[in-house]
């Protein structure tokens, strides 16, 4: 898959960054924060930050959320990535449909030398860029999320939309942390397994969460009350794609979401909970995946799926 070594571009893995069924996620690399409270040099204004995402990855996916949900997009650009990786990870394609405006780079890892050109380290995206320092501030989605949700109020439109309330912050983030290992990477284990011993337990592990935030849900609307705060969102990237990708290419086949009552009612909730639909290319989420795991292949026109239909969660 390749990475960054020394700032320098390299095709092939450091033994301490492979990827596997065991080892899915790795230090983020740029831990920075914008603060209004005047404690970082990132001061949240508006015009000043860039979120670099595509449709394919769920991680950027939640970051694209946050930005949509809270009325942010007239003051946060968003710049957007090929949804098919290149020869190098993420880049911006050759078909001229992706550019990218800040400094005119081809892959993604070129922000991340210009932002420290000693940078060892796999190149991931989403990315919160500062264009007046031109750096990376952050590349870790759950922080990108949480900045977007608490500091750029006096900016956004939906300035009462909270995501991490702060009399429940900790439940937030344990079921964050939950969802992220269990359902989240636990695809992704499924997918890399390097032995059948390691993708059956993957697989029952990533079953036995659904069946628990199945069961959670049948007696709430969202998974910590009357409202959605960020693990539904976390849950809600990967559960839009499972049916459609996880299913079939990653071998996630043991039920689909549309099998259990309570997620797929769940899943049709959030979609058409205000903005979030906008956030949803699934042909283009289809393209990436199918491109990158199985390059040259078909790309399946199914299922079909029907976000819209009434949930009947209105309890």
């Amino acid at each position: 898959m390749g990475m960054l070594s020394g700032g320098v571009w390299q095709n092939d893995d450091i033994p301490d960054y492979k990827r596997d069924g065991k080892n899915v996620r790795f230090k983020s690399g740029f831990d920075e924060h914008i603060k209004r409270d005047g404690t970082s040099h990132f001061a949240p204004k508006a015009n000043r930050y860039v979120v670099y995402c595509n449709w394919t990855c769920p991680w950027s996916h939640r970051v694209l959320l946050a930005r949509q949900l809270k009325g942010l997009s007239d003051v946060i650009d968003m710049v957007l990535l090929d949804p098919v990786m290149g020869p190098e990870s993420w880049w911006f394609g050759l078909s001229g449909e992706y550019c990218d405006p800040e400094i005119n780079a081809t892959h993604l890892h070129q922000l991340y030398s210009e932002s420290d050109s000693k940078f060892t380290g796999r190149v991931s995206i989403p990315i919160l860029w500062d264009r007046e320092l031109k750096t990376i501030v952050n590349n870790n989605s759950g922080a990108i999320a949480r900045m977007l949700n608490d500091e750029f109020n006096h900016v956004a439109k939906n300035p009462q939309a909270n995501f991490s309330p702060s009399e429940i912050r900790a439940e937030v983030d344990d079921l964050n942390s939950y969802i992220g290992d269990r359902v989240m990477d636990g695809v992704y284990r499924c997918l890399l397994a390097a032995s059948q011993e390691d993708f059956d337990y993957a697989f029952k592990q990533l079953f036995k969460a659904l069946d628990f935030l199945d069961q959670k849900l049948d007696s709430t609307r969202y998974l910590l009350g009357s409202d959605p705060t960020e693990p539904d969102w976390r849950l809600f990237a990967c559960l839009v794609r499972f049916d459609a990708i996880y299913y079939g290419l990653y071998r996630c086949n043991w039920k689909r979401i549309v099998d259990y009552q309570n997620l797929w009612d769940y899943t049709r909730d959030l979609f058409q909970y205000k903005d979030a639909r906008r956030t949803v290319d699934l042909d283009a989420m289809k393209r990436g995946y199918y491109g990158i795991v199985t390059p040259g292949s078909f790309i399946p026109q199914g299922p079909e799926l029907d976000f819209l239909a009434p949930h009947g969660r209105n309890f």
